[in-house]
Parts: C-alpha cells; sequence; structure tokens
C-alpha cells in the first residue's frame, strides 16, 4: 500500500520505518533541511534502540523515501498520517 507520513520526528520517522519495513512503499515528508539531509545518509537526529538499523534497511530497499514538498507526500499516500 502507498502511504503518506508527515514529519520525520520522534514518532513519524518510527512510524514511517516500521511501515516501509512490512512492505509498504512509504513517503516522508519534512520540511527540515538538515534532518532530510542526516536521514537520505541513514542517520537519525535521535536516539530510538533500532531504528538506524531499520532505517537503513528501508532506506536500502527503496520502500521508504523522504521530500521536503508536502503536495508530493500527499499525492503518493492511499493512507495519511499527519
Amino acid at each position: 500500500m502507498k502511504i503518506s507520513v508527515f514529519g520525520a520526528g520522534y514518532v513519524g520517522l518510527v512510524q514511517a520505518s516500521g511501515l516501509a519495513h512490512v512492505g509498504h512503499d512509504v513517503v516522508c515528508a519534512e520540511l527540515s533541511a538538515a534532518r532530510l539531509a542526516a536521514l537520505a545518509e541513514g542517520k537519525t537526529p535521535f536516539f530510538e534502540p533500532g531504528i538506524d538499523k531499520l532505517l537503513s534497511e528501508c532506506l536500502a530497499s527503496g520502500r521508504l523515501r523522504f521530500t521536503s514538498d508536502p503536495a508530493v507526500a500527499a499525492a503518493h499516500g492511499e493512507v495519511q498520517f499527519l
């Protein structure tokens, strides 16, 4: 299923990564350029046990992508989490 998540903070990033891990196609919108740059490199801006490995796996699989444009995320998702 195509899913959009708005915000890559403590809740959004964990949710987006978990959904991508179980096989969904997820686009996560994030407005912070610094956070987007870190996430693109597989680095999380906070500590959550296991999230770094999960993020890296989901990015490598192509099931998790990030965008700075909320309209892109909105157009993507059949289900959207705000």
